[in-house]
């Protein structure tokens, strides 16, 4: 069982912001709350979603699944900044917030690490992967460890807390081994980027490969008293991102 860590204050909080009374900011807190209860339900539903079908879309499925779990973070954030600033009008309903809040952090970091066991685990074994598992992958073993980072907290002693870094830790290793089985998508840039595991990548060999970095060869200029071509919609190139390919959520 994890020991549940005393209410954390700061010694003085903020001064409450003119306008809004104790009454105000109870209801404040308290709708953050039932926020982030709905918040780690929906993000049950995604992760099951995810399990269904892996080897057909579930990276997509499963980066549904992280987006909202990130979300919900960032409002937990958003909730203790609340609860700091509480004045003392609200006397006895701080504890039993903070307390409130604390339990739905310490439940989504339990949800997460073991829905991404179960995603990541299967995932491993699929033989085709998508283009762009590499850089995907990259960005959700970010999010992996920094949710890791969660886990040092007082609030994870224990036995549980040990066997849930563990299982982050192992989770970690599955999305490095499929980073490995398949080669990041080729540069086509000017300079050399940043890959997602933090590697320096080279761009191709291109037109502009002889000039210094920084330097790009500009189109000719065309011949006096004549207008340029507009560009050919079917060859234009235009710059594109990964979030471009993810689905809307429902």
């Amino acid at each position: 069982m994890m020991r549940s860590a005393p209410p954390r204050r700061p010694s003085a909080p903020p001064a409450p912001s003119p306008g809004r009374s104790a009454a105000q900011r109870q209801r404040e807190i308290a709708t953050l709350l039932m926020r982030l209860d709905a918040m780690l339900k929906q993000s049950a539903e995604l992760a099951q979603a995810a399990r269904e079908r892996i080897s057909v879309g579930g990276l997509g499925r499963y980066r549904r699944f992280s987006r909202r779990v990130r979300d919900f973070f960032a409002l937990a954030a958003l909730a203790q900044e609340r609860l700091d600033a509480a004045p003392e009008e609200m006397g006895d309903l701080i504890d039993p917030m903070t307390t409130a809040l604390e339990r739905l952090h310490a439940r989504m970091v339990v949800q997460f690490v073991e829905g991404s066991a179960a995603f990541f685990a299967s995932f491993a074994r699929v033989k085709a992967l998508p283009i762009g598992t590499h850089e995907m992958c990259g960005v959700e073993l970010r999010g992996v460890l920094e949710i890791r980072k969660f886990l040092d907290d007082p609030l994870y002693e224990g036995e549980r807390g040990q066997a849930l870094r563990v299982e982050a830790d192992r989770i970690a290793q599955l999305i490095r081994r499929v980073m490995d089985r398949i080669p990041p998508l080729p540069d086509f840039g000017e300079e050399p980027s940043i890959g997602p595991r933090g590697t320096v990548n080279s761009p191709l060999k291109g037109p502009n490969a002889h000039l210094p970095p920084g330097r790009a060869a500009g189109r000719p200029a065309p011949p006096a008293g004549k207008a340029a071509p507009p560009p050919n919609p079917s060859t234009e190139v235009r710059s594109l991102s990964l979030d471009q390919f993810e689905d809307d959520e429902d």
